[in-house]
C-alpha cells in the first residue's frame, strides 16, 4: 500500500540528505497514506493483542508504530545501501565475520541465512565491508505480477543498489536454480531468506513458534544438502536509525538442525522486539496453532 509518489520520488530523494537524518525522518513520514496508517496500526495492535495477550494495549501501540517506522527505514536503506556502514551513513557493529571470511579463504561456497527481520540486508552489505562478497537467491520480483509499475521502478533500483554494494549478483527462483548450485560449489557465498512464504509453496516443513507451528519451505536445507557447503545465520537489530548491530554465526552441519537452530534464533529475535519481524501480514497463512489434544475415552488405561 506504498504511495507510488513516494517510491518514485520521495525515498530516493530523502535517501540523498546528508548525515543519518533520512532514516529518521522515514519513521516520521511512514510508506503510507495517513488513512492507511492509521487502519494498518489498528491491524497490527488488535494481531499484538492476539499473539501476545499478556503484554499491555500500551504496548501493542507502541510495537506497531515501531514496525510501521521499521519498515520505512528499510526503504531509505533500500535507496542508500552504499551508505550503510559508512560515513554519513548508519552506523554498523558487525560481529562474527571471521566466520564467513575463513570460509571464503578455504574457497568453500556457504549459504548465510537471513530471516525477514530488522533491517535484514544490513548483514551482507557488512559482510561486503569486511572483504566477503555474497549472491543473493529471492522470489521473483520484477516479474511478480502483484507488483505496480511504481513498485517494478522502485525495487530495480534496490536490486542495482545492494548488487553494487555486495559486489554480487541477483538472483530469483524463477531463473532456475542451476546457477546457485554451481556458483555454490564453485565456492561462493549466497544469501537465502528462511521464512520466505507464498501461498503455492508446496515443501514446507513445520517448526514450534510461539505456541504453535510456523510452516516455513525445506529450500535451503535441500540446497545446503545437495551441495554440501556449511550454513552461516546473521542477524540484524537496530539499537536507533542510524545505528545497527549485526551477528554472524554459524550453524550445525546438519543443514535439516540449522534450520532448526535459524527459527528458534528467530522466535527469541520475536519475543524480545516484536516489532522487529516484517512477516506478521502473513501470519495466519504461515501459522497454526497446536492441534488440540483429544481426551481419552472413558475408561481407556
Amino acid at each position: 500500500m506504498t504511495r507510488d509518489w513516494s517510491l518514485d520520488l520521495l525515498f530516493p530523494f530523502i535517501a540523498r540528505v546528508p548525515t543519518t537524518l533520512p532514516w529518521r525522518l522515514a519513521g516520521w513520514i511512514g510508506r503510507e497514506s495517513a488513512a492507511e496508517r492509521e487502519h494498518l496500526l489498528r491491524w497490527l495492535e488488535s494481531l499484538f493483542a492476539r499473539v501476545f495477550p499478556s503484554a499491555t494495549g500500551a504496548e501493542h501501540a507502541q510495537w506497531a508504530k515501531a514496525h510501521l517506522a521499521m519498515l520505512a527505514q528499510e526503504m531509505v536503506d533500500a535507496m542508500a545501501f552504499h551508505r550503510l556502514g559508512r560515513f554519513g551513513g548508519p552506523a554498523i557493529d558487525l560481529q562474527g565475520a571471521e566466520h564467513a571470511r575463513s570460509l571464503t579463504r578455504q574457497g568453500k561456497g556457504f549459504i548465510l541465512v537471513l530471516n525477514h527481520y530488522d533491517r535484514l540486508l544490513t548483514a551482507p552489505v557488512a559482510l561486503a565491508r569486511a572483504g566477503v562478497a555474497t549472491n543473493v537467491l529471492t522470489m521473483p520480483v520484477l516479474d511478480n505480477p502483484e507488483l505496480q509499475a511504481a513498485q517494478r521502478r522502485f525495487l530495480l533500483h534496490k536490486i542495482q543498489g545492494y548488487t553494487s554494494a555486495t559486489r554480487g549478483t541477483w538472483h530469483t527462483t524463477s531463473d532456475g536454480l542451476r546457477p546457485v548450485y554451481e556458483s555454490l560449489r564453485a565456492g561462493q557465498g549466497w544469501v537465502i531468506l528462511a521464512d520466505a512464504w507464498r501461498p503455492e509453496f508446496g515443501r514446507l516443513r513445520g517448526h514450534p513458534f510461539l505456541g504453535g507451528c510456523l510452516n516455513l519451505p525445506t529450500g535451503i536445507e535441500r540446497l545446503a544438502q545437495s551441495t554440501g557447503v556449511p550454513l552461516l545465520h546473521a542477524a540484524t537489530h537496530s539499537r536507533s536509525p542510524g545505528r545497527l548491530e549485526v551477528v554472524v554465526e554459524p550453524l550445525p552441519d546438519n543443514p535439516r538442525h540449522a534450520i532448526d537452530t535459524v527459527v528458534q534464533r528467530l522466535e527469541q529475535d520475536v519475543l524480545a522486539r516484536p516489532w522487529a519481524w516484517w512477516q506478521w501480514g502473513l501470519w495466519d497463512q504461515m501459522w497454526q496453532p497446536r492441534p488440540t489434544p483429544r481426551p481419552e475415552a472413558e475408561g481407556n488405561p
